[in-house]
């Protein structure tokens, strides 16, 4: 089967939660298909990855997104009445691209990932189309109105109203749909009913993020993520101000490390706080999650499955998280991931931890057991295979 996938960004290396996706996606699906990849590129840096994702596909064409421009045509959609984050992403010379091809190549089926993307096969109705949501974007931009003040709550609040109505467009118009958790399938049926939707999950390299002998950092706390995402940034200053303090107080050795790249003014700031660390970008996450004892994932602006999660898990680490970063994923409550969202609630959650050495190995070994059992990409992915078969089929 011949595929046109498209994403927007470079699907490689998979060090962020699109990427990752992306990634295992378009692997999966090169072992079976011929797949031709379209994307952006977050700026000249990011066309360099191109290489890592071709020699997995037959083709790859990436333009590079360039930031000012992306800005100016996002306002230009929001003052013309559109979704500004589909102007943002709107990028003639990829447009053409993808048309020339499709001549050229005929493909069989296209499946697109983000809502951004879809302009770029709405014109093409002959085609059987997939989008993949994920998540519903939509419902992000209603959480950050929530969580901000005029006048960002009411841009938030009217991308969220413009954005539904485009992913209900998209949802009707294409053949199938795709969101990520059994939550995200409750509101798409809820605020897009009649439109087909699958729920195909998150997974993990169980094999790449594998427990290590490295010797543990005592007290150690550490957190993964792009450092420039906002609700990243909210996560690791609202902890270092309103958890981490408390912890402190009662774990004295207790340090922070703030693993990712980007990090933004304020997550840079917070280095100069007792026990804290920002690393910047690193190239391999794995030693700093093997050097923690605990994970922390206070997200509280989040949809879908926290990847950062399922990866602490598979590193057999024990992870306290907030309720919005948990609510993805499912497993047992017995599984080394705990809930917190209140700042005392979390600190007790984290200090019992780390003043505990068997709970922590025994929580440890079940949060690895989990993603075992539940999050290998292989068995997620199989649900992608079954849609695919289904829309070209019909």
């Amino acid at each position: 089967m011949r595929v046109f996938y498209l994403a927007q960004r470079v699907p490689y290396p998979p060090d962020r939660g699109d990427k990752i996706r992306s990634f295992h996606e378009v692997s999966h699906l090169a072992r079976e298909h011929e797949v031709h990849v379209f994307c952006l590129a977050d700026g000249l840096e990011d066309v360099a990855n191109v290489e890592g994702i071709r020699q997995r596909v037959a083709s790859v064409t990436a333009v590079p997104r360039r930031d000012l421009r992306s800005k100016a045509r996002a306002l230009t959609a929001l003052l013309s009445g559109k979704p500004f984050s589909i102007g943002y992403f709107d990028v003639a010379s990829l447009h053409s691209l993808i048309e020339t091809e499709r001549r050229r190549l005929e493909p069989d089926v296209a499946l697109v990932y983000s809502s951004g993307m879809a302009q770029y096969v709405e014109p093409f109705r002959d085609l059987p189309r997939i989008m993949e949501f994920v998540d519903l974007d939509s419902l992000k931009w209603a959480q950050y109105a929530d969580r901000n003040s005029p006048p960002l709550r009411w841009l938030y609040a009217t991308e969220a109203r413009r954005l539904l109505e485009y992913e209900r467009r998209i949802a009707h118009s294409f053949d199938h749909s795709i969101v990520s958790t059994g939550r995200e399938r409750e509101d798409f049926e809820r605020l897009i009913p009649g439109a087909a939707v699958s729920c195909v999950g998150n997974g993990v390299d169980v094999e790449y993020f594998a427990a290590s002998a490295q010797p543990k950092q005592s007290g150690g706390l550490v957190f993964t993520g792009v450092m420039d995402y906002a609700p990243n940034v909210d996560a690791v200053v609202w902890f270092c101000e309103r958890v981490l303090p408390k912890i402190r107080e009662r774990a004295p050795a207790a340090t922070f490390t703030i693993c990712g790249s980007r990090p933004t003014p304020a997550v840079q700031a917070l280095a100069a706080l007792p026990g804290v660390t920002v690393t910047g970008r690193v190239a391999d996450v794995r030693p700093y999650l093997a050097a923690a004892e605990v994970a922390v994932v206070p997200i509280r602006m989040a949809r879908g499955i926290q990847n950062k999660v399922l990866e602490a898990m598979a590193m057999g680490l024990p992870c306290v998280a907030a309720t919005a970063a948990r609510s993805g994923i499912e497993v047992a409550g017995d599984s080394g991931l705990y809930v917190a969202d209140e700042p005392d609630e979390f600190a007790a959650r984290v200090v019992a931890l780390l003043g505990d050495a068997e709970l922590r190995a025994g929580a440890g070994r079940a949060a690895r057991a989990a993603v075992e059992r539940h999050y290998s990409w292989q068995r997620q992915l199989a649900g992608l295979d079954a849609i695919l078969e289904s829309v070209t089929a019909r």
